[in-house]
């Protein structure tokens, strides 16, 4: 039956005929309009049942707007499970690496607070269950038909970071204690979904989020600029196809395929515009194989012929010759299967190709970055990208030492689902990660390994994690690499990675991470190598205290 307001029926047929928020609203909004001429009649008694039928119509529209969140944060949960592409996806790994705070605090929620019709299903069903998952989807598409099928999420983070290093005759001391915020806003829409299933062919999602503009390896916003306001951009514009279950393609604004969030090869605030696109088998016992590859557009110079006097001049063009695109392509496999019930095991192997990288050199020097990285029409910033630790072939060069980057990684995970003590469950996790740049001679092998012990999705959790990492001059691009890890460079340094994270609700975290730094090589001008952060430095610690809030 239709919910149109301007039916009058009485108003506690009203209650049992009006169905859902809209109908609780129509209600609510008859009731309040009766209120006057009944009092003018005098009725004091139904004017205390009005009263009370109010407070009834109050808790039912909270009620139901309470479920609602629910139900949407846990078919967001289960948007990110493998079957295709998604953003939390790509900023975790697929085989077991933790999600963005946005991701795990959602399935967190899912758990803790499924809507009262659902309460008949145990958690285990409903993560495992497609029939389940079905229901799940039918009832969110049924209490969210008027917000127009969109789904909202977000994190807000308030962060302490300390840098400190004493001076010597080979660094420059280093001392900067700052608050830092962060906010970001997702949205995410589903279009042409599959009859009786939770698949749909298109996703569409954005991410606003304030950052700097000149910084792509930070999100942070400094507590500082007098009264000036913070600049909100678009962080993520991405479409997901997925004509099957086990093929998916993305198009936009996005993360890179291979991105894990172990701040190794790329940092977790990195987005580059191009395409990507995956192909998962699943067999038996958890097994599955997935194929992927990326394709992104970093640069368009053009620039059919440099001329006299141009910046190109550095990167090694030659007067008169045309300046091709910038681009990063990345294609490799991952497979893994369950080791019994709670283990679990995966294996990583790609090979990563940066097409003109010495552009991206040019783009940190004060002469170049101009021309390459605006990032609107009829704008420019106001300063060179950040954190150029690379070696180059001149001290502040924009020729890398390297003859290019054709990286060969290989990873490989092992997790256990968890055991509980003192009524918290305490997941862990081993991790592993090597690569070599085939096209550089020297300083060009490096690696990462670690291990998490527990979690931090509810009050009282605790997680801990130790890494250490191992990164040359040669190995990585710094300008894309973790800027927490490393203090003004990506590379050329040996990292131990600390973290302590304390579980406050399911939407509240507060997070440590301590970073010990200190560089791998120096300088050799006979060999034409320079590097910005020299060893025999004396050591950088940097310390990050936050709480993480998420919505």
């Amino acid at each position: 039956m239709s919910n149109d307001c301007s039916k009058k029926p009485s108003f506690r047929r009203g209650l049992r005929w009006q169905r859902g928020l809209p109908g609780a609203v129509c209600a609510a909004f008859l009731v309040l309009l009766s209120i006057p001429a009944l009092a003018a009649d005098g009725d004091a008694a139904s004017a205390d049942a009005l009263t009370s039928e109010i407070r009834q119509l109050k808790e039912m529209i909270l009620n139901q707007q309470a479920q609602i969140d629910e139900l949407r944060r846990l078919v967001g949960a289960r948007a990110t499970t493998p079957t295709a592409i998604t953003a939390d996806q790509n900023t975790s790994a697929p085989w077991g690496a933790p999600a963005p705070a946005v991701a795990s605090s959602a399935v967190a929620a899912a758990q803790d607070s499924v809507p009262s019709q659902l309460t008949s299903t145990s958690s285990a069903q409903l993560a495992g269950s497609p029939i389940q998952d079905a229901t799940i989807a039918k009832t969110l598409s049924t209490l969210t038909r008027n917000l127009g099928g969109f789904r909202f999420s977000g994190d807000l983070r308030l962060r302490f970071d300390l840098q400190s290093r004493a001076g010597n005759p080979v660094g420059a001391p280093l001392q900067n204690a700052r608050e830092r915020y962060r906010l970001r806003l997702n949205v995410d829409r589903d279009f042409f979904g599959a009859k009786d299933s939770d698949r749909s062919l298109f996703r569409a999602h954005a991410q606003l989020a304030t950052a700097p503009l000149n910084n792509p390896l930070t999100m942070d916003t400094d507590f500082t600029g007098v009264d000036t306001r913070a600049a909100i951009s678009l962080s993520e514009a991405w479409v997901d196809f997925t004509p099957t279950k086990s093929l998916a393609f993305r198009a936009g604004r996005t993360t890179e395929i291979f991105a894990d969030n172990l701040q190794y090869i790329f940092d977790d605030d990195v987005r580059f515009n191009g395409f990507h696109e995956s192909y998962r088998l699943a067999g038996k016992r958890g097994s599955f194989f997935e194929v992927r590859a990326g394709q992104y557009i970093l640069t368009n110079p053009n620039t059919p012929i440099v001329p006299a006097g141009s910046a190109y001049l550095n990167a090694g063009y030659q007067l008169g010759q045309r300046v091709p695109s910038a681009g990063l392509f990345d294609q490799g496999v991952t497979a893994g299967s369950n080791l019994g019930r709670k283990w679990r095991h995966a294996w990583t192997g790609n090979y990563l190709v940066v097409r003109e990288p010495n552009q991206i050199q040019l783009a940190s020097t004060t002469a170049g970055f101009s021309l390459l990285t605006s990032p609107e029409f009829g704008s420019s910033l106001t300063g060179p990208l950040p954190q150029p630790g690379n070696a180059t072939t001149t001290p502040g060069g924009a020729i890398y030492s390297a003859g290019g980057f054709h990286i060969l990684r290989g990873a490989f995970q092992l997790n256990y689902a968890g055991r509980e003590f003192a009524g918290h469950n305490f997941p862990f996790r081993l991790f592993v990660q090597g690569t070599r740049n085939v096209r550089a001679s020297t300083e060009r092998s490096g690696f990462a390994a670690g291990a998490t012990l527990g979690q931090a999705t509810r009050l009282g959790d605790v997680l801990v994690q130790y890494a250490y990492l191992y990164k040359p001059a040669n190995a990585l691009v710094s300008q894309f690499t973790d800027d927490d890890v490393g203090t003004g460079t990506g590379v050329n340094l040996r990292t131990h990675a600390i973290r302590l994270d304390f579980g406050l609700t399911r939407y509240a975290t507060w997070e440590n991470r301590l970073y010990i730094q200190n560089p791998i090589s120096h300088s050799n001008p006979a060999a034409n190598f320079f590097v910005p952060y020299e060893r025999g430095a004396n050591t950088t610690i940097r310390w990050q205290s936050q709480f993480l809030f998420t919505f």
